[in-house]
């Protein structure tokens, strides 16, 4: 793995934060928010910049010496108003791709989309269902919600980007993140009685495969990857928990059956195959 000088977009938020402590170890990083590291130790990892992204002179500010870009700056919600989320998720990625683009000595670019541009359970009736199971990345945007949307939309200017500077750019589509502390402590629980994805990806999983990205050459210059746990996260049989919840629904029980009792709905074998990616972290049973 060659030694990058990563600008981290959202660098003082949750996943942020991880990328900066465990990237610095074998990399040199930028680090771009609109607010300063809550914890002092963190500045001393690598220069800090306090801004916006929807502020291009912030943002190029940020860039002097960078030949990596790791994006994870977001409104990671759908909370209104919703023309400020379109105009930081959207237009602050347009700003950061416009930006990355015009850097002859930026060669990579990972942009932190998430599963939710697949909308799969995102609302009730057959809409939202899934089209098969396990998912994979070629399974239809199903989102109608303003955050996935504004997802959908990001990963649309990230193609884009390769097609006008002919760079590669990967985005990365995590299930809901597990918090690096205290990450040893997610016990499996019991199902819900409805419909659910069972998901999770742990923090510490979720950095490796951005760190696998960065290191990625894209065929067509871009490339998706779904990342999740290495299985459900529920005290019940996976194949058990859609027979009583996704009728109808076509399922690869080969595919799953090889993937143990607890197989995760997601599947994440692209990203295997691709990056060499495998989720090391799992829940307590």
């Amino acid at each position: 793995m060659s030694r990058h000088r990563i600008l981290i977009t959202g660098s003082s938020g949750r996943l942020g934060s991880a990328l900066v402590r465990l990237l610095s170890r074998n990399h040199d990083v930028v680090q771009f928010d609109l607010h300063e590291p809550a914890d002092a130790s963190q500045r001393e990892l690598g220069p800090v910049h306090v801004g916006s992204i929807t502020d291009r002179a912030a943002v190029a500010a940020a860039f002097d010496g960078v030949d990596t870009v790791v994006h994870a700056a977001a409104i990671p919600s759908n909370r209104a108003p919703y023309d400020e989320l379109l105009r930081v998720n959207v237009g602050g990625t347009v700003n950061v791709l416009e930006e990355a683009g015009a850097r002859h000595e930026v060669e990579r670019f990972v942009f932190v989309s998430s599963i939710r541009v697949h909308g799969v359970l995102e609302g009730p009736g057959e809409q939202f269902m899934p089209r098969f199971l396990p998912f994979d990345e070629t399974h239809p945007l199903l989102t109608v919600e303003y955050y996935g949307g504004s997802k959908v939309q990001a990963e649309h200017w990230c193609r884009m980007y390769v097609k006008r500077f002919r760079k590669p750019a990967v985005a990365i589509r995590p299930s809901w993140i597990h918090p690096e502390y205290p990450e040893p402590a997610l016990p499996a629980r019991a199902a819900p009685d409805r419909p659910d994805l069972l998901q999770y990806v742990a923090t510490s999983d979720l950095v490796d495969a951005i760190a696998r990205a960065m290191d990625y050459a894209p065929k067509d210059g871009f490339d998706r990857f779904l990342c999740h746990g290495a299985e459900q996260s529920s005290t019940t049989p996976t194949l058990e928990f859609i027979e009583r919840h996704f009728p109808g629904v076509p399922v690869d029980r080969d595919a799953l059956g090889a993937c143990g009792e607890f197989a995760a709905l997601v599947d994440c074998s692209h990203a295997r195959d691709a990056l060499g990616w495998v989720p090391a972290f799992r829940v307590r049973r």
